[in-house]
């Protein structure tokens, strides 16, 4: 693996906090606009939450690359900004996802299904793609989530069918703050943060900054042990009223002992298993996981960026950008392998396999932007073009051990070798009369290898066979070593343009994107696939305020997105990629002065271009068919029904089904619901106590509809669908009275209060994943 190390550009930090010596003293301070003048239109760009009032943000940046309004985005856009992440307590990004209509998880990596599609290239950070990686993602340095449903290509580029989100990072503050919280759980685990910022060389100084870090210890869900230390800083500088530079970066670490794998799961029953002489083995404790002794799961992201911005005066706005994005990544773990099972009179066994996995990635971006303010006789236009260029390098090492399956007969040539080569065994084994402590004292009893990795009590995983030291496993393979290399060269425009006092607005965007994609082979250097594609994408939409107030507007748009596929017919013709298209129609009402905002949205996605064989012709043609269709109504709420009453939430329903087989879409249930509700106490003996109460319902989900040949076939992996539940969280925060400078906050939040252990999070036909119960958190802040 490689060693981590600082991104290059990551030497404007020391450079810029190595100037501020250099800048006229606090006496002098040229560079910085005088008293009530504002940086030239500089805010073209960016949005800050000094204007949002309790849940409420009134504009999003990076939804169309320009600070707008959301009233007037023919999008169905919400903000997740500070207030709402500070309420929910909230750690990572699913914290707050999962109160966003539609949102569903499908994995324990910040990983969804939206609208009826999972969320492929659709994480962002200050509007750079993030690399996909394991674990979730940390919100210490997150000022606000802005999300986006529904293609968007032209602002994105590829990929993204159904919402894409972008998480804006902390920006330094205008006065001098300082925040350290200290928490405990939600399971057997503490967390520290700190938030720091500040102005280099006194209050007039032009260079700011602002520091984070996280240190994180203790166990995870499923008793896995868990560990993050993370830091980022940004600073920034003011040099001249129209001329600014931000230079951030970022470093993560995160450890764990193992991963949180599913529970195997027979003939459609997630409690358990019924064994031969008609009893019933219980899960029991659904925290219990599969890590093994020794196991490692470590991951390392490095983020930095650089943002340089200038205004020709008050019309014309650049801006610059660069960012180094990497991630270091390794599996060194057992993996039990949830569709094979030996069933004995008193317990089940999985086998389990040995790997080493790494993954080290090294991408750059760069993003370069110019936004024109102008009239064309009654039209007013905001027009952006752009330019963006990213590069990704990555070595993915794959190193997979095989599987010790049981139910080798005494008489197998591979029950007693030493180090077979493939997995041996069968996947579906019934020993009615064997115990648990016979097959303990001699796997052999089972069918099991004893020289290969021991299988894995699934239902108390502590009275398993102990794993072999590494000197004594088999060896590994030398696996698939693959170089690669993907580049994107893309150009894009777009124009919003408003008439009749700005209640009608128009807005189009097209880009172009050219893709390189190139695979080594890490051995022989040979190359595997040398691919380019061409696309482009446009989009399109009408907003229109239906009075002067603005409190009515309606909105409609097509968009677009799409996938590169780089095949080609046997002729060389090239294939069209792979499209996602949407109509959404929407009406937005603001209601009792701006506190009850609110929006209906329609929208139909069809995915297009699907490549498949075609039956018509003989060698290797393809035709193009359709693929999902995903129709829905989603209706989000978010108000102040009083000073001391909060809202936000909303409902989804959605039917999303593969067009040939009528199938409904993995993980995608028809119907949800979310609220947060808040109240503050504002006076009396309760004063500065909030109040929260979460609720959230997802209905049934379908899972994958593959017919699975394991367990003994259909008959012990029929179809299940995941039934739909309720999960009630309840957090209270309260403000400690007391005079001073400093501020102390207790917070403490019981998530899944009914304790229900049915809940849902994950599942195949042959495996499940279930939610821990119900699990405590408190914190204790200070602020000064």
């Amino acid at each position: 693996m490689r060693t981590p190390c600082l991104p290059p550009c990551a030497l404007l930090l020391p450079l810029a906090l190595g100037l501020a010596p250099l800048l006229p003293a606090q006496g002098v301070p040229a560079p910085r606009p005088a008293a009530g003048q504002d940086p030239v239109a500089l805010s073209t760009f960016e949005v800050t939450s000094t204007r949002d009032i309790g849940y409420q943000s009134t504009h999003a940046a990076e939804v169309t690359r320009m600070n707008t309004a959301i009233g007037d985005i023919p999008m169905n856009v919400t903000v997740l900004n500070q207030a709402f992440l500070e309420d929910t307590l909230a750690r990572s990004t699913e914290d707050v996802l999962e109160y966003v209509p539609g949102f569903v998880a499908t994995s324990n990596n910040d990983s969804w299904t939206v609208r009826g599609f999972a969320n492929a290239n659709t994480k962002f950070m200050n509007g750079f793609l993030q690399q996909e990686s394991i674990g979730k993602v940390s919100l210490a340095n997150v000022e606000r989530v802005e999300v986006l449903k529904g293609p968007a290509a032209v602002l994105f580029g590829q990929g993204g069918y159904a919402a894409t989100v972008n998480r804006v990072t902390k920006r330094p503050l205008d006065r001098p703050q300082t925040t350290v919280r200290l928490s405990a759980g939600p399971v057997e685990s503490w967390r520290a943060e700190v938030d720091h910022s500040a102005r280099l060389g006194g209050v007039r100084s032009p260079v700011s900054f602002r520091v984070t870090g996280v240190y994180d210890d203790g166990y995870y869900y499923r008793r896995i042990t868990h560990g993050e230390k993370a830091f980022s800083a940004v600073v920034a500088w003011q040099i001249t009223p129209a001329t600014r530079l931000a230079v951030e970066h970022l470093f993560v670490r995160e450890e764990d002992g193992g991963a949180v794998w599913r529970q195997p799961m027979m003939r459609a029953e997630p409690r358990g298993f019924a064994l031969p002489d008609g009893s019933f083995l219980a899960y029991g404790d659904n925290r219990q996981g599969y890590a093994s002794a020794g196991d490692l799961r470590r991951w390392d992201r490095g983020f930095t960026m650089a943002d340089l911005q200038h205004a020709f005066g008050r019309q014309v706005q650049l801006r610059l950008q660069v960012a180094h994005d990497t991630k270091d990544q390794l599996y060194d773990e057992h993996q039990p392998e949830q569709g094979s099972l030996t069933i004995l009179r008193d317990a089940v066994l999985m086998p389990r396999r040995w790997r080493v996995r790494t993954q080290d990635v090294d991408n750059w971006r760069s993003r370069n932007e110019l936004v024109a303010n102008f009239n064309t006789g009654p039209a007013r236009h905001r027009a952006l073009a752009g330019f963006s260029w990213d590069v990704s390098d990555g070595e993915i090492w794959n190193r997979d051990g095989i599987y010790n399956r049981g139910g080798l007969a005494a008489t197998a040539a591979t029950l007693n070798q030493r180090w077979p080569t493939a997995s041996v065994g069968s996947r579906y084994n019934v020993f009615p009369n064997l115990t648990l402590a016979e097959v303990l004292a001699d796997v052999r009893r089972a069918g099991y290898n004893p020289h290969m990795i021991p299988p894995l009590n699934a239902v108390d995983p502590t009275r398993s066979p102990p794993v072999p030291a590494k000197a004594d496993r088999p060896p590994l393979p030398a696996g698939n070593r693959n170089l690669d290399r993907t580049e994107n060269t893309e150009y894009y425009a777009a124009d919003v343009v408003s008439f009749l006092e700005e209640r009608l607005f128009l807005t189009g965007g097209v880009r172009h994107t050219r893709t390189e994609d190139r695979r080594r082979n890490g051995f022989t250097g040979l190359t595997t696939f040398d691919n380019r594609g061409d696309a482009t994408t446009y989009s399109a939409g009408v907003v229109w305020h239906l009075n002067r107030a603005r409190s009515l507007t309606f909105y409609a748009n097509a968009n677009s997105s799409f996938v590169p596929g780089f095949l080609r017919q046997p002729d060389g013709t090239p294939i069209d990629p792979e499209e996602g298209n949407q109509r959404e129609l929407g009406l937005r009402f603001s209601l009792a002065g701006d506190r009850i905002q609110g929006l209906l949205a329609a929208y139909d996605i069809r995915q297009q271009n699907i490549a498949v064989d075609d039956p018509n012709r003989d060698g290797d043609w393809y035709t193009l068919i359709d693929g999902i269709r995903s129709r829905g109504v989603e209706f989000n709420l978010n108000a102040r029904f009083t000073e001391a009453w909060s809202v936000m939430g909303g409902y989804a329903y959605n039917d999303s089904r593969d067009t040939r087989t009528e199938r409904r879409s993995m993980y995608a249930p028809f119907h949800m619901f979310t609220a947060f509700n808040k109240y503050a106490f504002r006076s009396g003996a309760l004063r500065g106590l909030d109040l929260a109460l979460g609720s959230i319902f997802i209905g049934d989900r379908p899972i994958d509809p593959a017919v699975l040949t394991t367990l003994g076939g259909i008959a012990n992996t029929p179809s299940w669908t995941m039934p739909g539940k309720w999960r009630f969280d309840a957090v209270l925060r309260y403000a400690l009275p007391g005079a001073g400078r400093i501020r102390y906050t207790f917070g403490a939040k019981v998530q899944n209060v009914m304790d229900n252990q049915e809940i849902y999070k994950l599942a195949d036909r042959n495996s499940v994943q279930r939610h821990p119960g119900r699990t405590f958190q408190a914190s204790l802040s200070a602020r000064f």
